[in-house]
Order: C-alpha cells, then sequence, then structure tokens
C-alpha cells in the first residue's frame, strides 16, 4: 500500500541527482568506453524521469501535484495553473 507524501520521494529525488551526477561523469569518457552501454541500460531501467512539479495550496500551505485540482491535505478546490 502506498502512501502520500508532503513533495516528491526523498529516496527517488536523491537517486535522480546521483544519476544526473554519474551521466556527467560517464559523459567524460571516450565514447568507445566500457560503461557507456551499461550506464544506458541502468537508466533505462530505472525509469525516474524527472521530478514531479509542485504548488503550494493557498488555503492550507501544503505542498501537492502541480496539476492537481483539489488539494490532498485539506480538499479545497484549487484554480487550475495558467
Amino acid at each position: 500500500m502506498s502512501t502520500r507524501t508532503d513533495g516528491p520521494d526523498p529516496v527517488r529525488s536523491k537517486l535522480r541527482a546521483t544519476m544526473a551526477l554519474l551521466e556527467r561523469e560517464i559523459g567524460q569518457l571516450p565514447k568507445d568506453s566500457a560503461l557507456q552501454a551499461p550506464f544506458a541500460d541502468l537508466v533505462g531501467q530505472l525509469q525516474l524521469g524527472p521530478e514531479p512539479e509542485l504548488r503550494e495550496c493557498p488555503h492550507c500551505h501544503h505542498h501537492g501535484m502541480r496539476l492537481a485540482t483539489r488539494c490532498m491535505h485539506c480538499w479545497n478546490v484549487l484554480v487550475p495553473p495558467a
């Protein structure tokens, strides 16, 4: 059973940052480096995607998904972002 949190998953956020650092370092290696293919395979398997976009509820000030139509904390209706 999944639980809702206030903001992005910190474990996935840390993993995204680690993968970005590895990508920069591996990108500096020669194109024929033996690490290029396994790293690309790892990126594909993890399927992390971008960090979710968040916004603050104007009523209760908790953070939730940017495109949400209701706050998951106070259930007030949210105006869609422009």
